[in-house]
């Protein structure tokens, strides 16, 4: 499995996460608010975590594209 089918797999994980996280505080809303809280924080999370990746991916091009024009 090469890189970018990795960081495909990675961010299809984190959507399904995120997603699950949001219907499971959408849910329980009105029935049980830690659970709630909780499913909006990991929703949180995952976002944040792809947010960091993207970042990470972009430095790690920069980096090789500058090696690359010297």
């Amino acid at each position: 499995m090469n890189t970018l089918s990795q960081l495909l797999e990675i961010a299809s994980r984190l959507d399904h996460l995120g997603g699950c996280a949001e219907w499971i505080a959408r849910e329980t809303v009105h029935t049980d608010n830690s659970i709630s809280q909780t499913g909006t924080l990991i929703s949180v999370l995952a976002e944040d975590i792809r947010e960091k990746i993207t970042n990470l991916v972009s430095e790690l091009e920069q980096i090789s594209g500058m090696e690359g024009s010297h």
